[in-house]
C-alpha cells in the first residue's frame, strides 16, 4: 500500500476531519464550562495540542522516516483487518474480541484480507485495537491518527479532571501534567503500542481508585477496570505491574491516613504493610501467572531485560544506544546497576548525548525535569521535601510508580529511541510529584509568614 495519503483528495478530508473536531470540541467546552473558564481553556488547548502532536508524529514517521518502524506495518494490517469488517463480519467480529488462536486459526475462511500470525500476540492486539480507527479514518493514516486521538484525548481528559476532583487546587499542576508534557503528546499520540498503554494505564489507575479507594464497586467501574487491565497486559505488561505495586502502596498509606492518632498510627503501621504487601505480591502473582511466557516472574523478566539490552546495544541502532553496563539476569545482578537504570529511565538521554532531532527534544525536555527536581530540593531542602512526601499518599504513588517503570526501563533498554517512548508513562506522575512538593512547600512559607 504506497498510497499518497497527501493528495488533494487526503489533504481535503483532513482538513474537513479537522474542522468538524474543532467546530464540535468548541461547542462542547462553551456549553459544558460555561462557567468554568479555566477549564474551558485547558480543555481546548489540550485538545488542539493533542491534534497537533499527532499530526506532528504522521508527518515526521511518513516523510521524514518514509514509513519506516513499526507505526506504518500497524496501520496497514490494521486497515487489512478493517477490510474484514465488510468483507466477513463475522470473521472480523472473531479476531477483534480474540476469539481466534493457533489451535482454531483454521477455522477462518480462506482468502480474508487479514490473517493473524501469532509471532506476537501484543502486535496482534495492536492490530484489532486500531483497526475500527482505520475503518473511521477511511484507510487514511492521517485521518486514522485524528479518529484515533480524539478517542484517546477524550479519555485522558475524563481521567484528568477524576484526579482534578480528588485535589482541585492542583488543576494546573494536574494540566501540565496530564496534558502538556511534550515527549507525551507525541509519543503518545501516535500509532504505536505506546498511546494505547499509556492511556489505558491511567484507566487502570483512575478505576482502581475508585474500587479500592472509594469503594465504588459497580459493574461499569469493573468493566473499565477489566478492560484496561486487559488492554495494558496485552501490549506491555510491565507498565500493569508498576501501576499494581504503586497502587497498592499508595493504597496502604491511605488507610493509614485516616487514622489521626499518630500512636495508633505507629501501632497499626506494620499491620497494614504486612497486608497490603502481601495483597499486592498474591494479585502481582496472579496477573503474571495469567500473563505467562516473559512476564510470568521476575527471572523471566530479567532474562528478557538482558536479551533486550544487548539487542539495542547493537551497531545498527546508529549512535543511538548508551549502556549502563552489563548485569548477570539475577535479582543480585540487576541490583548491581539499579542506580545507573534509575537515572537513564528518569533523567536520559542528557541533551549532550542526542543525534537525533526527536532525541534532542527529549533531551531539553529531561534537562528541564532535572532542572525542576534540583529547584525543589533547594527550596524545599532534601528532608523538607521527604516531609511533603510523607504527607501524601499520591505523593509517595508517584514516587514509587516513577522508580519502578524507570528502574524497569533502564534495566532493558540501551537505546535513546526506544528509552524516550517508553519512559512516557512515567514522567507524568514523576513531573506532577515535583510540581506538588513546590506548590505546597509555597504554601507552607506563606502561611509562617501570614
Amino acid at each position: 500500500m504506497n498510497k499518497n495519503f497527501l493528495d488533494i483528495e487526503g489533504i481535503f478530508l483532513i482538513t474537513v476531519y479537522l474542522l468538524l473536531f474543532t467546530i464540535g470540541f468548541n461547542i462542547y467546552s462553551s456549553i459544558k464550562y460555561s462557567g468554568e473558564q479555566k477549564l474551558k481553556k485547558f480543555f481546548l488547548y489540550g485538545f488542539y495540542l493533542k491534534i497537533f502532536a499527532s499530526l506532528g508524529f504522521a508527518l515526521v514517521f511518513d516523510l521524514y522516516y518514509r514509513r519506516g518502524g513499526d507505526s506504518f506495518s500497524y496501520f496497514y494490517n490494521a486497515c487489512n483487518l478493517g477490510n474484514v469488517f465488510f468483507d466477513d463480519f463475522k470473521s472480523y467480529i472473531r479476531i477483534f474480541f480474540g476469539f481466534i488462536s493457533k489451535e482454531n486459526l483454521y477455522t477462518l475462511p480462506t482468502g480474508l484480507s487479514y490473517i493473524p500470525a501469532f509471532k506476537d500476540s501484543g502486535v496482534i492486539a495492536v492490530h484489532r485495537f486500531l483497526s475500527p480507527f482505520t475503518i473511521l479514518g477511511l484507510k487514511n493514516y492521517y485521518l486514522t491518527i485524528i479518529v484515533l486521538n480524539v478517542f484517546l484525548y477524550i479519555i485522558n481528559w475524563r481521567i484528568f479532571l477524576f484526579f482534578n476532583k480528588i485535589y482541585p487546587e492542583k488543576t494546573k499542576i494536574l494540566a501540565y501534567g496530564f496534558l502538556f508534557v511534550p515527549s507525551v503528546l507525541f509519543w503518545g499520540s501516535g500509532i504505536l503500542k505506546d498511546s494505547f498503554t499509556f492511556t489505558f494505564g491511567l484507566v487502570f489507575l483512575s478505576n482502581f481508585y475508585k474500587i479500592f479507594f472509594q469503594r465504588k464497586l459497580n459493574i461499569l467501574n469493573a468493566a473499565k477496570f477489566l478492560l484496561a487491565a486487559y488492554v495494558v497486559i496485552t501490549l506491555k505488561p510491565y507498565i500493569l505491574y508498576s501501576y499494581i505495586a504503586g497502587g497498592f502502596v499508595w493504597l496502604g498509606l491511605n488507610s493509614l491516613k485516616v487514622i489521626k492518632n499518630r500512636m495508633l498510627r505507629v501501632f497499626v503501621l506494620p499491620v497494614v504493610i504486612v497486608s497490603i504487601g502481601f495483597a499486592g505480591i498474591y494479585v502481582l502473582n496472579s496477573v503474571a501467572n495469567v500473563v505467562g511466557g516473559s512476564y510470568k516472574d521476575i527471572d523471566s523478566m530479567l532474562n528478557k531485560a538482558v536479551v533486550s539490552q544487548q539487542d539495542l546495544k547493537q551497531e545498527y541502532y546508529q549512535g543511538s544506544s548508551f549502556d549502563i553496563g552489563d548485569y548477570e539476569p539475577t535479582f543480585e545482578g540487576a541490583l548491581s546497576v539499579t542506580p545507573a537504570a534509575i537515572v537513564a529511565g528518569l533523567y536520559r538521554p542528557f541533551i549532550f548525548e542526542a543525534r537525533l532531532v526527536v532525541v534532542f527534544l527529549s533531551g531539553l525536555e529531561n534537562l528541564a525535569l532535572l532542572l525542576i527536581t534540583i529547584y525543589v530540593f533547594f527550596k524545599a531542602g532534601f528532608v523538607g521535601t521527604l516531609r511533603i512526601i510523607s504527607r501524601e499518599p499520591f505523593l509517595v504513588f508517584c514516587l514509587v510508580f516513577s522508580i519502578i517503570m524507570a528502574w524497569g526501563i533502564g534495566l532493558s533498554t540501551s537505546n535513546f529511541g526506544a528509552l524516550v517512548r517508553f519512559k512516557i508513562p512515567l514522567t507524568p506522575f514523576f513531573l506532577i510529584l515535583w510540581l506538588f512538593i513546590l506548590d505546597e512547600y509555597k504554601k507552607v512559607k506563606s502561611e509562617v509568614k501570614s
